[in-house]
C-alpha cells in the first residue's frame, strides 16, 4: 500500500492510494478465514468433545494392550462397552422416564392447581412467582414452537447424528490418535518437542482428571437426587434425577436449573417435602464442593470460584452451554502452558506470584495474597504438623 501525491496541478496536490493486488488477496484470504472459522464453530466443538472423551478413554485401551489385546481389539472391546453402555441405558431409563413424562405432563394442570392452593394464602408472592413460571409453556414463543413438529424432529435428529458423530470421532482419534497428533507436531521446530510433548502429558492428566471426576460426580448426583425424590414421593423422580445429573457437568448454574423444577414438584406433595428437597439438594451441593471434588479432582482441577464464573460467562457467551463446558479444562490448563512455554516471557516474580497463588488456592491460606499485593517477599508455609 501506498501514497503517491498527484503532479498535476489541477488536481490541487490529490493524492492517490495505490493497493498492490497482493495486499488485496491477503485481505481477502484473511476474510474467507473468517467465514470458515465461523461455519465451522459447530464442529470444531464436536471435534473437541471428541477429543476430550478420547483421551479420558485411552488410559482403558492402554491397559487392555497391557494385558495382551492388540490395539486393534482394545479399540473394538472400547467400542462395544460403549454400546452396551448405551443399550442399558436406553434399556432401563427411557421407558419409565417416558412413562413418567406422560403422566407428568397430562397431570400438569391438577398439579399446578396443588401447588397454588398450597401457596396463594400463606405466601402471596412466592405464588406470584411460581405462577409466572407455570405460564412459561404458554408464552406466544413457547406455543409458536411447539406448533413446529417438523422442527423439533429436525432437531431430533440434528442432536442424535450430533452424538453419533462424536461418537464415532472418539474412536477413531483412540484408534489413530498417535498417528495424528505425529502429523501435527511435524509442524513444530524440533527445538520445541520436547516442550510439547510434557504439556501434551501434563494437559492430557487435566483432562482425564475433569472428564472422569465429572462423570463419577453426575453419576452421584443422579442417584443422590433419585433416592431423594422417591423417599418423598415426588412424581417424575426419574426425569428429574436424570436432570440433575445432566446439570452437575454446569458449574453454579447447573443448581439452579436442577432444584428449582425438583422443588416445585415436590410442592403437590407437600409444603414439608418441597423444603426438605431444597435442604437436601444445597446439603448435596455443600458436600460435593467442600467434599467429594477435592477428593475426586486432587490438585490437578482445581479452580477458583471466581475463575469457574468468569470462564462461565465467556464461554457461555461464545458457544453457549457447549462452550461453557469446555471452557472449564481449558482454563485449568493455563498454568501448565504458563510454566512451560511463556516463562521465557514473563518474569521471574511473575511466575513465582501465580504458583505461589496457586499453592494457596489449594490450602486455604491468604498468606499468599496478602503478600501479593503488599509486595513483600513470599515465606513458605509451615507444615500443620511442624507448626504445632
Amino acid at each position: 500500500m501506498a501514497y503517491a501525491p498527484s503532479n498535476d496541478a489541477d488536481e490541487g496536490g490529490r493524492l492517490e492510494l495505490t493497493v498492490p493486488w497482493k495486499t488485496i488477496f491477503k485481505l481477502l484470504f484473511a476474510a474467507l478465514l473468517v467465514w470458515v472459522s465461523l461455519r465451522l464453530a459447530l464442529p470444531f466443538l464436536l471435534f473437541l468433545v471428541s477429543l476430550l472423551l478420547a483421551v479420558t478413554l485411552s488410559p482403558f485401551a492402554a491397559w487392555l494392550e497391557k494385558r495382551g489385546a492388540s490395539h486393534g481389539v482394545a479399540v473394538g472391546a472400547l467400542a462395544l462397552a460403549i454400546v452396551a453402555a448405551i443399550s442399558l441405558f436406553v434399556w432401563l431409563v427411557v421407558p419409565p422416564m417416558g412413562d413418567q413424562v406422560m403422566l407428568l405432563r397430562h397431570g400438569l394442570a391438577a398439579r399446578r392447581a396443588v401447588i397454588e392452593s398450597h401457596l396463594s394464602a400463606a405466601h402471596p408472592l412466592v405464588s406470584t412467582v411460581v405462577t409466572q413460571i407455570f405460564e412459561l409453556p404458554n408464552s406466544p414463543e413457547v406455543a409458536a414452537s411447539l406448533k413446529r413438529p417438523l422442527a423439533w424432529g429436525r432437531a431430533a435428529v440434528l442432536a442424535g447424528t450430533a452424538a453419533l458423530l462424536v461418537i464415532v470421532l472418539t474412536l477413531y482419534l483412540v484408534l489413530d490418535g498417535k498417528r495424528l497428533y505425529a502429523w501435527l507436531l511435524a509442524y513444530v521446530p524440533r527445538k520445541y518437542r520436547r516442550r510439547m510433548a510434557v504439556t501434551v502429558s501434563e494437559v492430557s492428566d487435566v483432562v482425564i482428571a475433569y472428564v472422569q471426576g465429572q462423570i463419577l460426580t453426575s453419576a452421584i448426583y443422579g442417584v443422590y437426587a433419585f433416592a431423594t425424590l422417591s423417599a418423598f414421593r415426588v412424581p417424575a423422580a426419574l426425569p428429574l434425577a436424570l436432570l440433575a445429573a445432566l446439570c452437575d457437568v454446569i458449574p453454579v448454574l447447573g443448581v439452579v436449573v436442577s432444584t428449582v423444577p425438583a422443588v416445585l414438584l415436590a410442592l403437590t406433595v407437600s409444603p414439608f417435602a418441597a423444603v426438605a428437597v431444597l435442604a437436601l439438594y444445597v446439603l448435596y451441593h455443600v458436600i460435593e464442593n467442600y467434599l467429594l471434588i477435592p477428593r475426586i479432582y486432587g490438585r490437578r482441577l482445581r479452580l477458583s470460584g471466581l475463575a469457574v464464573l468468569i470462564a462461565l460467562v465467556v464461554g457461555g457467551t461464545l458457544q453457549g452451554i457447549l462452550g461453557a463446558v469446555l471452557v472449564l479444562p481449558l482454563v485449568a490448563a493455563y498454568p501448565i502452558i504458563e510454566r512451560i512455554w511463556l516463562h521465557e516471557y514473563l518474569s521471574d516474580e511473575v511466575l513465582t506470584d501465580h504458583s505461589a497463588l496457586q499453592q494457596a488456592s489449594e490450602t486455604g491460606s491468604d498468606a499468599a495474597v496478602e503478600s501479593v499485593l503488599k509486595g513483600r517477599e513470599h515465606v513458605p508455609e509451615e507444615p500443620e504438623e511442624e507448626a504445632r
